[in-house]
């Protein structure tokens, strides 16, 4: 009997590790595939001008794309500002003039710790007023470490502006922050 009850409970250790197992498998394949899918849909847009979702139950799709030459960067937007969309990229949030977007700082943001002053982000789609998805080239203006209450959007201003914001410190063990890394960007003086 006690052959069977210790086989009993190896055998449901077991069950459960493989559960556990395949959990955190699909966990990964879906951070593989996300990123994946969510290009697909940004190309399926460019080619046929219909916004496309990633997988048929997503939230959204991608609304913009940004690009960091210098870095080797391609960054795709999400439609809207609901911050559930963070897990699968950055999202925009239009507040007049200006746009913002958010992004993880472990993930699709990590980049922004080496941005510089005038390091260029190519900016494309028609969330900025880009017409028929074309592009506009940025540069960066500064950067700064903001606490998270003293974070100035200019309001009312006619002049577009661009802002990326992601929590601080980089590389971090606790996911609560009370800091953001902030990059303001100033549009060149020459649409790409």
């Amino acid at each position: 009997m006690r052959k069977i009850l210790g086989f009993g409970c190896i055998f449901i250790l077991l069950v459960i590790a493989l559960w556990q197992l395949s959990q955190a498998g699909l966990l990964a394949a879906k951070a593989w595939a996300a990123p994946v899918l969510i290009k697909y849909a940004w190309e399926q847009k460019l080619e046929t001008g219909i916004d496309s979702l990633p997988w048929p139950w997503a939230d959204s799709g991608p609304t913009a794309k940004i690009s960091i030459p210098k870095l080797d960067v391609d960054r795709y937007i999400l439609q809207g500002d609901n911050m559930r969309n963070l897990a699968f990229g950055p999202v925009l949030q239009q507040r007049g003039a200006t746009t913002i977007l958010y992004g993880h700082r472990d993930t699709h943001f990590s980049f922004l710790r080496k941005m510089k002053v005038d390091d260029v982000v190519i900016f494309e789609g028609g969330a900025l007023g880009v017409g028929d998805m074309g592009s506009e080239e940025w540069l960066v203006e500064r950067t700064r470490v903001v606490p998270v209450d003293e974070i100035y959007i200019p309001a009312g201003e006619n002049e577009k502006s661009l802002m990326m914001i992601t929590c601080y410190p980089f590389g971090a063990v606790s996911s609560v922050s009370d800091q953001r890394f902030v990059v303001w960007l100033k549009q060149a003086q020459s649409s790409v």
